[in-house]
């Protein structure tokens, strides 16, 4: 098996275990977030210090120990522990959960890594990559916006399938409320002839 396709069945297995654990309808609505730092390992640290939300171990494809993080209002997420650093599976559209709970991983991982120096990872100085399948189900891998710029993605993304749907919904009514108001000719036909026979009788 070659490398890339190698690759690419890991994250497979470890998105469909990430949409089984949030309950999302595919793999495709998930999304990795990858912190490389191999500097950094006391992952022991980084749950007590997120001990506030629950946090419960999971197990599933993920490559590594993994936790589920919700909060009170039962947003939530996973993170996964490698040798090479922190990841976070995120539900696509849960934006509550992307607003509240990413933020609050990244500043806390953030704060926990101050005291080293930087580290140059795959595409930068501290820079997360960003992982998700596409609608050819091809794994695409990319550098990751500011926290807030995939906020803003994801509620543009959000408005945009709202939007589709609510345009399906008042061609539906519109096409319903046409049928109401045209029956059909089969329908009109067997009014006629009732109507025929009735005024046969008189």
């Amino acid at each position: 098996m070659k490398r890339k396709d190698w690759i690419r069945d890991n994250f497979l297995a470890k998105f469909k275990s990430a949409a089984v654990e949030l309950n999302v309808a595919s793999y495709r609505n998930i999304e990795s977030l990858k912190f490389r730092d191999i500097r950094f390992h006391d992952y022991r640290e980084l749950i007590n210090e997120l001990s506030p939300l629950k946090v419960t171990e999971i197990k599933g494809n993920y490559q590594g120990r993994a936790w589920k993080l919700a909060d009170a209002d039962g947003n939530s997420l996973i993170i996964v522990e490698h040798e090479t650093g922190l990841e976070i599976l995120y539900a696509v559209g849960a934006v509550a959960s992307i607003a509240s709970l990413v933020p609050l991983i990244i500043n806390t991982w953030g704060r926990m890594r101050d005291h080293l120096p930087p580290f140059k990872g795959r595409f930068g100085t501290d820079a997360p990559e960003r992982r998700r399948f596409d609608r050819n189900n091809s794994l695409v891998e990319e550098p990751a916006s500011p926290v807030d710029a995939i906020v803003l993605q994801h509620l543009l993304r959000q408005y945009d399938a709202l939007s589709e749907r609510i345009s399906s919904l008042e061609a539906e009514l519109m096409s319903l409320k046409r049928r109401i108001d045209s029956p059909p000719y089969s329908i009109d036909k067997k009014k006629t002839a009732k109507n025929s026979r009735t005024k046969t009788k008189h």
